[in-house]
């Protein structure tokens, strides 16, 4: 069962992505990622955005920004975690869920932009959500509730000052504090 899930954002640019790797963010945390790492510009627009959301809704979640993205694979690879990254190109989740599910320590890689050719070959996995074009941002909430069977509904976040109760109709939010 997997006990640590870390995102890789690959090839942010601050201007083009902000909203694209900001929602990427958030799925990350909401679906119980322990942190991104987004290997690009930095962003600290971005990330005050996603650390508000963090402060108010809880966590732990934090964004990390590296230059060099096969140094950190390389490092993550070396701590344990497997690499799945997501492509269209890639096998079919369908395929490798219950696989990637078992592991322990897994790090999910979503581009920004063209990807090298090396990341391919880094990877553990290259995984397609769907043969299509498609987002990121729901291929990481798809693969995410797949390996975790829908577990992220179970997740406890520490410190948060709202809570949503789940209604039939309406909404309601508890504030903690």
């Amino acid at each position: 069962m997997i006990k640590d899930i870390t995102v890789f954002r690959y090839g942010h640019r601050e201007i083009r992505d902000y909203r694209v790797t900001s929602h990427c963010s958030l799925v990350a945390r909401a679906f119980g990622a322990k942190k991104i790492i987004v290997c690009g510009e930095k962003d600290e627009s971005m990330k005050n955005s996603v650390d508000d959301v963090t402060k108010r809704w809880g966590g732990p979640f934090k964004i990390v920004f590296v230059k060099n993205w096969e140094k950190k694979l390389k490092n993550l690879k070396k701590k344990g975690y497997i690499l799945v990254h997501l492509t269209m190109y890639g096998q079919e989740i369908i395929d490798k869920e219950e696989e990637i599910s078992k592991k322990d320590k897994v790090c999910i890689i979503i581009g920004s932009q063209k990807v090298e050719k090396e990341v391919y070959l880094i990877s553990d996995y290259n995984i397609s959500i769907t043969i299509q074009p498609h987002s990121e941002i729901a291929a990481l909430a798809v693969i995410m509730d797949r390996i975790q069977k829908g577990k992220q509904f179970n997740k406890k976040f520490l410190r948060a000052k709202k809570l949503i109760v789940p209604m039939k109709k309406g909404k309601k939010v508890i504030d903690l504090k």
